[in-house]
């Protein structure tokens, strides 16, 4: 007799409840006012239906996604991609303004977004055997900008961009690096620039 009561127990148990899914479309005020009236008349006598509403509120809450953009949404990352060399630079390029001229090689170009990137690689006069490179970067906003030059896994180098858009790093031995260029709201990432 137990076992058949806990059955018709079971079976009974909130059968006058609306289920789930009309709770929620309920809540949410999806339900036309024909629908969504007995459920709200319900919910005044139902304390099972109001506790659900309630976890159906808090589960909403805690899922709720923000309309804000995060940091990294909001921060620009372009990889640069390397011009031919020999082809003609865009409009507005120049080498760096403190580069050396009579190289047999012409500066490295690079463009990443609305970025363009010149580089140049050079003997360090300070230091012998060792190398330096003068850039520009053009088309961005310079302000608060800084170059950060990566080799393996070591910590790289910092120095701001003047004004005008110039960094340089020196004594500077030969091998791969990393050149990351980075601000406010911009990432610009050069992840094969080798010196030899």
């Amino acid at each position: 007799m137990a076992q058949f009561d806990d059955s018709l127990k079971a079976a009974l148990y909130r059968i006058t409840c609306p289920d789930s899914a009309a709770l929620g479309h309920y809540h949410l005020g999806l339900l036309p006012d024909a629908a969504a009236t007995p459920i709200a008349e319900h919910l005044a006598i139902c304390p099972h239906c109001t506790q659900e509403i309630a976890q159906l509120e808090a589960f909403l809450v805690e899922t709720a996604v923000s309309h804000q953009p995060s940091i990294s949404e909001r921060i620009k990352v372009w990889i640069a991609k390397r011009l031919p060399t020999g082809g003609q630079p865009q409009a507005g390029w120049s080498s760096p303004t403190f580069a050396v001229r009579g190289g047999d090689t012409g500066p490295l170009m690079y463009e990443a977004g609305d970025a363009q990137l010149s580089l140049e690689v050079q003997d360090d006069p300070e230091h012998p055997g060792r190398k330096s490179i003068l850039g520009l970067v053009l088309g961005i906003d310079t302000a608060n900008v800084a170059a950060r030059l990566l080799q393996a896994d070591k910590e790289g180098t910092a120095v701001p961009l003047s004004p005008g858009g110039n960094f340089a790093f020196t004594n500077l031995a030969v091998g791969p690096y990393q050149l990351i260029i980075t601000g406010p709201d911009i990432e610009i990432h050069l992840p094969e620039l080798t010196i030899a």
